[in-house]
């Protein structure tokens, strides 16, 4: 079912069919509809999205769609007025915006008519950029203001998409080195006082050859992506064995035609191991809540410290987390999926998007590289007070991101998913190293603070 469509009024059960088309899932509706047969409006809203309709939130509007559930989607959104339809909305963009400093009309020029072998065009990976553009800062996409529909993307329009992501890591040293997964080379996590520690997490993400990425893939290429997936990640053993749970309403899962449960779906988000419908200005400029919730979903093993994304902004989203400090254990188990995820796919007969130039090749031009994110949330009250924090941590390629994640406001709680910053250029190692170097300096810190307010800053 989905809210691809615009409504105003709440929704009576033919007005979803006719929104929902083939999608309209009677018991769904029934589920959601209150005591006079309708949806309202907001619930219809926050509900999926459906194939074949544009979408909509706030003052953003794309009525795009793809015509089958065959078809990619990209898009030529600047075909006819070109360059100079958006050309002053860019110039005069405020903020940081990557795109705006790089994309000149005749870079545009240069690739409006061409195509990936995929089919995703140039318009498809800027249109972030300029909906961030022509929108405001509020609209918050980012700062790099393009995504990648499909790997071919970076050498197709090279001419910017090079500059772009060696911009968008400081200038790495490249190519991009081999993988390190060698958990004995960390740094021991012993050094700092865990009573100040909450969580401690390591992420990356990989995509999958074949397919266009999340931006353009097509229902019926997700759908077989799934497949896939799931498919390598039923033959995982020991402590990383667990099982797939599709999306409430998904209808793409054999096992489980019609996902699970939305009680199990909402305790999932909750507890932060699952992702949850698209809202964001970045997931909703670049069209990433097509044919929402169908083949998309999580796989956990029976801890829930091993987690495996499936189909939201990459293909894959490997996840390793426990509470406490022990990066050791969080890292090495992190190793053992990525090996066997990456070992699983390529029995059957999938290559993964690596790059010899720029590493693995994901969605955003931030995650490309190691595309590894590694993060304590830790407790530092003191030390987020004083004015010099964000300078601390941004000079030790260090972010401090509030407790909700991407985006969201650091509250003042004090609070902190302290992470590192470079994704490119380092191997995993060298990153998770620096992020334990920060953390066990910033939490002595605040150790230091709690004597004396006047401490000074570690150098």
């Amino acid at each position: 079912m989905g809210a691809g469509a615009s409504v105003k009024d709440p929704v009576d059960e033919e007005t979803a069919k006719k929104l929902s088309g083939e999608h309209f899932n009677e018991a769904k509706f029934k589920e959601f509809a209150t005591e006079d047969g309708k949806i309202p409006r907001a619930k219809w809203d926050s509900l999926t999205f459906q194939q074949g309709c544009g979408a909509e939130h706030g003052a953003w509007k794309d009525d795009t769609h793809a015509k089958t559930n065959a078809d990619i989607h990209a898009p030529r959104y600047f075909e006819e007025k070109g360059f100079e339809g958006f050309a002053e909305a860019l110039k005069n963009a405020p903020g940081e915006l990557m795109l705006r400093d790089l994309l000149t009309k005749e870079l545009y020029d240069k690739f409006k008519d061409e195509k990936t072998a995929l089919g995703v065009t140039f318009d498809k990976c800027i249109k972030g950029g300029i909906d961030r553009a022509q929108l405001g800062e509020k609209w918050n996409v980012g700062k790099v203001g393009v995504l990648f529909g499909d790997a071919e993307c970076v050498t197709k329009f090279s001419e910017i998409m090079d500059p772009i992501i060696k911009a968008r890591h400081g200038d790495p040293n490249l190519p991009h080195p081999p993988p390190n997964l060698d958990g004995s080379y960390l740094l021991s996590h012993t050094d700092m006082d865990a009573s100040y520690v909450i969580s401690t997490r390591v992420r990356t993400g990989r995509s999958i050859s074949g397919f266009p990425l999340p931006p353009s893939i097509g229902h019926d290429q997700r759908a077989e992506l799934e497949g896939i997936v799931t498919g390598a990640l039923a033959g995982l053993t020991g402590d990383l064995k667990g099982d797939y749970y599709p999306l409430a309403g998904s209808t793409t899962y054999a096992p489980k035609p019609n996902g699970i449960d939305k009680e199990t779906e909402a305790g999932l988000i909750k507890d932060h191991f699952l992702f949850q419908a698209p809202d964001e200005p970045m997931l909703l400029s670049w069209r990433m809540e097509r044919d929402w919730p169908h083949a998309r979903g999580i796989y956990h093993n029976e801890k829930k410290s091993a987690l495996v994304w499936v189909n939201e902004e990459d293909h894959l989203r490997i996840i390793s987390m426990e509470k406490g400090n022990d990066i050791r254990a969080v890292f090495d188990r992190f190793a053992d999926l990525v090996k066997a995820v990456e070992e699983a796919c390529k029995k059957a007969g999938k290559g993964l998007e690596i790059s010899p130039m720029y590493g693995n090749i994901l969605s955003c031009p931030s995650n490309c590289g190691t595309g590894l994110r590694a993060s304590m949330m830790i407790k530092v009250p003191l030390a987020t007070k004083k004015d010099e924090f964000k300078k601390w941590c941004a000079d030790r390629k260090l972010q401090a991101r509030g407790s909700g994640g991407f985006a969201s406001a650091a509250a003042d709680d004090g609070i902190r998913d302290v992470s590192n910053v470079d994704r490119m250029g380092k191997d995993e190692v060298q990153l998770v190293n620096e992020m334990i170097k920060g953390v066990t300096d910033l939490i002595k810190w605040e150790k230091e603070l709690e004597a004396n307010p006047d401490a000074p800053a570690p150098a």
